[in-house]
């Protein structure tokens, strides 16, 4: 039984994380156009975590407030603003890519 409820329990978590997850990277798919990141933040971040926001609080609402349904959706919420400021950090990440030097061989 308690490997059912950790099998359920990691299931759910994981499925929250791809779907918030999928959900942030629609937004930066959808404007293929423009590669600031910011600016997509500066565009899109107010509408997202407002539209968040009300879907969090509509269903601990509907689910009369129980104690569980409130630590999920907040761990929703503040995961998605986790991933937002992820996404906007710039990467740490060196590339080994091998530049050229001379720019005229003989």
């Amino acid at each position: 039984m308690v490997v059912l409820v950790i099998f359920g329990l990691t299931f759910i978590i994981l499925a929250t994380y791809t779907i918030v997850r999928i959900s942030i990277a629609c937004v930066f798919w959808s404007f293929n156009t423009s590669t600031d990141s910011k600016h997509i933040f500066k565009l899109c971040f107010p509408y997202y975590i407002i539209a968040l926001t009300v879907i969090c609080v509509a269903f601990i609402i509907a689910f009369n407030k129980e104690p569980i349904v409130i630590y999920y959706f907040s761990t929703v919420y503040f995961l998605a603003l986790f991933l937002w400021k992820r996404k906007l950090k710039p990467s740490k990440k060196k590339t080994f890519a091998v530049e050229p030097n001379q720019t005229q061989l003989p």
